[in-house]
């Protein structure tokens, strides 16, 4: 009786380790199909992050052309469908009138990962030859925070209708455009 009952118990023992073991895997399992899943998940998450938080250029500060000090303002962004959106400012100080130009944004192309050229449209202005509706063009280089290089700026270029100066999108400005060091501000270009 001692060895039937001591078979016994080693039988139950032996079915509920197997059970344990075989529970044991299927929570692993589970576990992992779970896992498999979250991590799908986070990564379609970090893609709409990534997606909705788009390319995008900002910046502020002045520099001279020749006598004029020129104060500008302008932020651009990529948003998640893939239009870009935004604005700037570009005043030129010691005339007798300060002269202003508002433009809206519409085209962001970035190189290098610093490197941005925007365009857009002329929606106001104190400037006779620059009326809302004219498209301009102008490119921006960030150099970092704090080092020895200051940010760059071009002039704010009208896009005429000769074909010397029509460009089709922000990404046709030629390289040689000719590039200011700013005075003050900062400049940051976000690929």
């Amino acid at each position: 009786m001692f060895n039937k009952k001591n078979k016994t118990m080693k039988t139950k023992n032996l079915h509920l380790c197997f059970l344990m073991v075989a529970a044991g895997l299927l929570f692993i399992l589970s576990n992992c199909t779970k896992d498999d899943n979250f991590n799908k998940d986070l990564n379609s998450s970090q893609v709409i992050l990534k997606s909705g938080n788009g390319p995008s250029a900002n910046g502020h500060g002045a520099f001279y052309y020749g006598e004029e000090l020129r104060h500008f303002t302008f932020h651009a962004i990529t948003m998640p469908d893939g239009i870009v959106q935004g604005s700037g400012v570009r005043t030129i100080a010691g005339h007798q009138s300060e002269n202003q130009i508002k433009f809206n944004i519409d085209c962001l192309y970035i190189v290098d990962g610093n490197n941005a050229t925007m365009s857009g449209v002329v929606t106001q202005s104190t400037v006779e030859n620059w009326p809302a509706g004219t498209p301009v063009i102008f490119r921006v280089i960030d150099n970092g925070e704090g080092g020895s290089n200051p940010d760059q700026i071009t002039l704010l270029t009208q896009c005429h209708n000769d074909p010397y100066w029509w460009f089709d999108d922000c990404s046709e400005l030629p390289d040689y455009w000719g590039l200011w060091d700013i005075e003050y501000g900062n400049i940051q270009v976000n690929p």
